[in-house]
């Protein structure tokens, strides 16, 4: 089991191994939840995409419910680049 101090802010650091295993980024938000004297923390997730490795190679995996991508939608999020 992995341990944190809490700070007089009253901030914890979640173990970077946890983190890796949730999936949390800098600015993702978290849910709290008491069971008994068990504090639950899970992660809250809005749906994002995620690079996977696929036949060798990574690629982005759309979230589900996500609109499918087409050549139109990514010439025009391209054109917003210089």
């Amino acid at each position: 089991m992995n341990t944190a101090t809490l700070s007089t802010k009253g901030q914890l650091v979640i173990p970077s191994k946890i983190r890796r295993a949730l999936h949390l980024q800098p600015g993702d938000t978290v849910k709290f939840a008491l069971e008994g004297q068990r504090l639950v923390i899970e992660a809250a997730h809005t749906a994002r995409a995620r690079l996977v490795k696929d036949r060798g190679r990574m690629v982005l995996e759309a979230p589900a419910g996500a609109p499918p991508i087409t050549t139109e939608s990514v010439k025009a999020l391209l054109a917003d680049f210089p």
